[in-house]
């Protein structure tokens, strides 16, 4: 049995060919003008996901090395400022010992001294360094200034102490990839604190060493350490005054300085016995800097590493998006040209066939 094909189902036949070639006109039109394969997801539902999941890993490669470049940059400020540290810290040293050769008169001495109190001032003021507005030695405390000196000569740390794990600041160089690019004032140039005689309101916990300081709250006296936390043992445990405190290159040039001061005012024994002493102190404190040095270098190193890792990635990652959405004209072109004449021929047909009749079987 023959079926017969109604009139009106060839002209929908003849219709949807026609939307069907005019769609994919249209659809190689839009990608010659925009230069685009995928001009929207239903073009080619598989390529336009891997284009997204891309393009989003794309992004945080250019994170990633955003962040590497800075960290960079603050890495080598780190180094530079270290290296004047050991700069100040060499010249400070070999006057020490020069002075320890006790050949020194009382001009020589003085002029000595102030010296050295002009390299200490240099260096707190090295150690209050700031890059890009935050200051680089004050660990997690970057607004906050990390060294003060008072008129006492005490060389006071007041950023995150190198013990307490929060004065790290780090950065994501790759996915779960973390790089630490600080270190603290305390590490690098240690502090001076000088002797407290009982009487004064200071006081040593003996438990921890610290200093507790007595002070004036709302009409009661309150205990609290150096860093404002509260003293919660008992009072009667505290030992009253507190101990010479000497850290680093801060501690070993206000000792030289101390010792120099006692030479001049006539205890030389003791003098020298202490100048002596400031030789190895300033060897821990070189062999303290250039460990922070050689261990940032090592970052730093990571870190470049990591950039040129990022930018053969990135290349990579936007040429394959290059190649799942940038259209080959040469191709499209030849594509366009046939969809035009397939949908011209489409129409000529419709059009044709719309406007049969009987008379063209006669």
């Amino acid at each position: 049995m023959v079926e017969r094909i109604s009139t009106a189902t060839r002209y929908a036949q003849l219709v949807a060919d026609m939307k069907i070639n005019q769609y994919n006109f249209n659809k190689l039109t839009a990608q010659l003008s925009s230069g685009r394969k995928l001009t929207s997801i239903s073009d080619d539902p598989i390529a336009a996901v891997n284009y997204v999941n891309t393009a989003r890993q794309l992004g945080r490669v250019d994170t990633y090395t955003q962040n590497v470049n800075t960290a960079t940059s603050e890495l080598s400020a780190l180094d530079d400022f270290m290296e004047l540290a050991r700069g100040y810290l060499q010249t400070a040293w070999d006057k020490a010992v020069q002075a320890n050769n006790q050949t020194y008169g009382e001009s020589s001495l003085k002029a000595l001294k102030t010296e050295i109190d002009e390299i200490t001032k240099t260096m707190v003021d090295l150690a209050n360094s700031e890059y890009d507005d935050n200051y680089v030695f004050a660990g997690a405390n970057t607004k906050m200034i990390p060294y003060e000196m008072d008129k006492d000569g005490n060389i006071i740390y007041k950023g995150t102490p190198h013990d307490n794990p929060d004065y790290i600041r780090q950065t994501e160089i790759a996915d779960g990839v973390f790089e630490v690019i600080n270190t603290t004032g305390d590490k690098v140039f240690g502090y001076y604190k000088a002797k407290v005689e009982p009487g004064n309101g200071v006081y040593t916990d003996p438990a921890t060493g610290k200093r507790v300081i007595a002070q004036e709250e709302e009409g009661e006296t309150v205990y609290r350490y150096e860093d404002g936390k509260p003293y919660n043992g008992e009072v009667g445990d505290l030992e009253d005054g507190a101990a010479e405190e000497a850290e680093g290159v801060m501690g070993a040039l206000r000792m030289l300085s101390n010792s120099i001061q006692m030479v001049l005012d006539g205890d030389t024994e003791n003098g020298y016995a202490q100048m002596n002493a400031t030789l190895d102190m300033f060897a821990d404190a070189h062999n303290d800097i250039l460990n922070e040095q050689t261990k940032f270098g090592g970052v730093y190193n990571r870190m470049e590493m990591s950039a040129s890792t990022l930018e053969t990635t990135g290349d990579n990652l936007t040429t394959y998006l290059s190649d799942l959405n940038s259209v080959d004209y040469a191709t499209a072109i030849t594509q366009w040209m046939n969809a035009q004449y397939a949908y011209q021929a489409s129409m000529q047909v419709a059009a044709a066939s719309m406007n049969m009749s009987l008379l063209n079987y006669m």
